[in-house]
């Protein structure tokens, strides 16, 4: 059950979740594959994925798991309490 919604995008959500057995907080992605097939972006998701489970870089957040039901794919990803980089440098007006 999700804690808190974080954000929003063009195919999905992203959820704060705890892990019920350690109590970790995680980044919960969701997209819709109704919207992923739709607009022909199979390919671009799983890249997202791909390139998330095999970089180990401080500056991009790490991928624990992945996995889909039959309407949504789910992403969860480290959670990072200082929020995107996007929304800084727009609330900072310079990178």
């Amino acid at each position: 059950m999700p804690l808190k919604k974080l954000g929003s995008g063009s195919f999905g959500d992203v959820y704060l979740v705890r892990d019920k057995n350690s109590g970790k907080l995680y980044a919960m992605k969701t997209l819709s594959k109704r919207k992923i097939l739709g607009q022909n972006l199979v390919r671009y998701a799983k890249t997202e994925r791909d390139v998330l489970s095999y970089m180990r870089h401080p500056f991009i957040v790490n991928l624990n798991y992945a996995f889909q039901t039959k309407t949504k794919l789910f992403l969860i990803l480290a959670f990072c309490p200082g929020g995107d980089l996007g929304k800084i440098i727009a609330h900072e007006r310079r990178f």
